[in-house]
């Protein structure tokens, strides 16, 4: 019986580490924000949802502008709406922009449809830049130092390579502070 016992024990183990190294290198759909150097600095795998949204103070209106987003196929981050409370000046009027509606006194411009391969972003602390993934909100501010060029993108990433960017960044973290 034990020695049954050991192979079943065995077995499984065999299976469970297949399991593990497939888990750990099969690539994720993964946004990368990275300053435009190239160094990332925040990986967030979206395998469970493949939707995101970039919020910033617009620099006229001084008002919230909420920019929606979802992965498209190739990587790309398709802008599929823009929600925000004033118009004016850098606000979205055209008929072949998407369809505007006051919704209570916020604007939703749906069926927009650009992609991007990147998008670049210059980040000030007076624009409260942030990223809002599955209800967590990850404020440009914790991330990046003020003038920060950055740049968002969409790359398939192993959970291999995630777990050894974020240990990497805790090593110069903890360098950076002797």
């Amino acid at each position: 019986m034990t020695g049954l016992f050991r192979r079943r024990t065995g077995r499984i183990w065999v299976l469970a580490s297949i399991v593990l190294a497939v888990l750990l290198l099969v690539p994720l759909p993964t946004l990368l924000l990275s300053s435009q150097q190239g160094e990332p600095v925040l990986l967030l795998p979206m395998l469970f949802d493949q939707s995101f949204t970039v919020e910033y103070i617009h620099s006229v209106n001084k008002t919230p502008v909420q920019e929606h987003f979802i992965l498209a196929p190739g990587n790309d981050l398709l802008l599929t709406s823009t929600t925000f409370k004033a118009l004016g000046v850098g606000t979205p009027f055209l008929p072949e922009e998407g369809k505007l509606e006051n919704r209570s006194g916020v604007y939703v411009l749906s069926g927009i449809n650009r992609h991007f391969k990147q998008i670049n972003m210059a980040f000030m602390p007076l624009t409260r830049h942030a990223l809002v993934y599955r209800g967590k909100r990850y404020d440009f501010k914790d991330y990046f130092p003020p003038g920060s060029l950055i740049a968002l993108q969409a790359k398939p990433c192993s959970l291999a390579k995630i777990i050894a960017l974020n240990i990497w960044k805790e090593v110069k973290l903890d360098r950076s502070q002797l």
